[in-house]
């Protein structure tokens, strides 16, 4: 079906759009608790709008000029909702304890979501703007949400004067893409740059479209902004943002570089190979002078980046699947340790200094122990997780051949798991300074708990996701 009046196509979309409105409405109007009324609306908006995904058959394949559904479309929407939910979950005492449970936190989430969702499956360069605006304005609320906080406030400010810049970057090689090409579908672009005219002008536009989304994935040299919003934000906040944007923008770029600028393919290369060497080098050496946990995994966010885009560089079916499982898995554990961080408390105070964790295998050896496997799966190290994935990585830019970004993979993978190794050597061979104990949230734990056991089992079945992402067909 190729109508852009086929509401089936954005069913999902227009079921969490009015979904938000109708929690701005309870949100405004309800005198009492109005929080809490929205907080539930908000999941129950999330729940409904999964449910539209799963039931109006999950592998179909549907367009508009526009807009694009495909399995592998409508299984990462599934997976951007689970994680927006576990994130209301999970951040839902962090909120409470520091009094930020205004109404407008889960309502801008929802309108992050909904971006994100439209970003999937954009087939238009303008709707892919206009979808990254929507989530990134939600975004940048969201950092300055602890209103008398001065270092979330300076935090929110940088972003949004450097996530301006970026969009008006990206806006601005749209332009001339479509100057050139007359279009900004993606299909007529393909079709365009097919027959190789005003390669010069076409490339420009795709260098600064791949400049701004590079600074959404937080990879070098367009990181500046990532360790102090990470810093500044509240926790709740970080959390959303190390996971969520993320994913939706690497599915995006994938979409991207793989439709309207497929036969740009040796110079989006070139270009993402000295991105990647950059946010490899620079996130592994900077996260290992980090004290704050908070600076510490914003460089390792930017060193795993790097590597998620080897797989995008290879631009094989191995290596993008890869990249997909890495990001998948890189978030999950991300969750997992953030939902340690928001709860991990001393009288009364939230922890965010490595040393605050000494000697907390003593108090809470399961939480620990938790901690460890999901440390040692974002670092790679065998057999967790995370060591399949940078595994497969590997061995795509190896068939590739791409031999020297797997060697500097390799060697760098060493030097950041000395960081996440000390954090372990903290909680288990450092003393407290001081007498008091650690307070933690069953709730919390419980949910710990059952991403690390979820990390655990993923050892015994690595071979089976892989094959499945690559049965979902990226290439849309």
């Amino acid at each position: 079906m190729n109508s852009f009046f086929n509401t089936s196509l954005y069913t999902p979309e227009i079921v969490l759009f009015l979904g938000s409105l109708l929690c701005i409405v309870i949100g405004a109007f309800s005198k009492k608790r109005n929080y809490y009324k929205v907080y539930i609306s908000a999941i129950f908006a999330l729940i409904v709008s999964a449910g539209f995904i799963l039931f109006s058959d999950i592998g179909f394949n549907e367009s508009s000029n526009i807009f694009v559904n495909s399995m592998f479309t409508n299984v990462v929407k599934l997976f951007v909702i689970a994680i927006a939910v576990a994130i209301l979950y999970v951040s839902h005492g962090y909120i409470k304890n520091n009094q930020l449970n205004f109404f407008e936190y889960p309502i801008l989430l929802l309108f992050a979501v909904l971006g994100m969702l439209i970003m999937l499956s954009s087939n238009d360069l303008l709707l892919l703007y206009v979808s990254i605006e929507l989530q990134s304005l939600s975004l940048y609320v969201l950092v300055a949400l602890n209103r008398d906080s001065l270092k979330s406030s300076e935090a929110a400010l940088k972003y949004f004067i450097l996530g301006s810049i970026a969009s008006a970057i990206i806006l601005y090689g749209v332009s001339i893409t479509y100057s050139i090409t007359g279009s900004t579908n993606y299909n007529q672009i393909a079709n365009f740059a097919f027959n190789k005219n005003n390669f010069l002008l076409s490339s420009f536009g795709l260098i600064l479209i791949l400049s701004g989304l590079a600074f959404k994935l937080s990879a070098a040299p367009f990181h500046m902004w990532t360790p102090d919003v990470y810093e500044g934000a509240p926790s709740s906040v970080t959390t959303i943002l190390i996971t969520l944007p993320k994913i939706v923008v690497l599915v995006a770029l994938i979409n991207l570089l793989n439709k309207p600028f497929f036969y740009f393919e040796n110079l989006w290369q070139q270009i993402f190979i000295t991105i990647t060497i950059l946010s490899i080098a620079i996130g592994s050496i900077a996260a290992l002078r980090q004290d704050n946990i908070k600076r510490l995994f914003a460089y390792g966010t930017i060193a795993n980046i790097g590597y998620v885009l080897i797989g995008v560089i290879t631009n094989s079916e191995l290596g993008l699947s890869a990249a997909i499982l890495y990001l998948v898995i890189y978030t999950i554990s991300s969750l997992g340790v953030f939902s340690f961080i928001m709860m991990l408390r001393k009288e009364n105070t939230q922890i965010l200094n490595l040393q605050g964790l000494s000697g907390f295998s003593q108090s809470n050896s399961l939480a620990a122990i938790c901690m460890i496997i999901l440390l040692l799966s974002m670092a790679g190290i065998p057999p967790f997780a995370g060591f399949f994935a940078k595994l497969y990585i590997f061995i795509s830019a190896v068939e590739t051949n791409f031999l020297f970004l797997a060697i500097i993979g390799v060697i760098f993978s060493v030097i950041s798991a000395f960081y996440y190794l000390k954090i372990i050597k903290i909680m288990y061979m450092d003393n407290s300074d001081d007498n008091s104990s650690f307070e933690l949230d069953n709730r919390m734990l419980l949910f710990l708990i059952f991403i690390s056991i979820s990390m655990f089992l993923f050892i015994f079945f690595a071979n089976d996701f892989i094959n499945f992402i690559n049965n979902l067909n990226i290439r849309i």
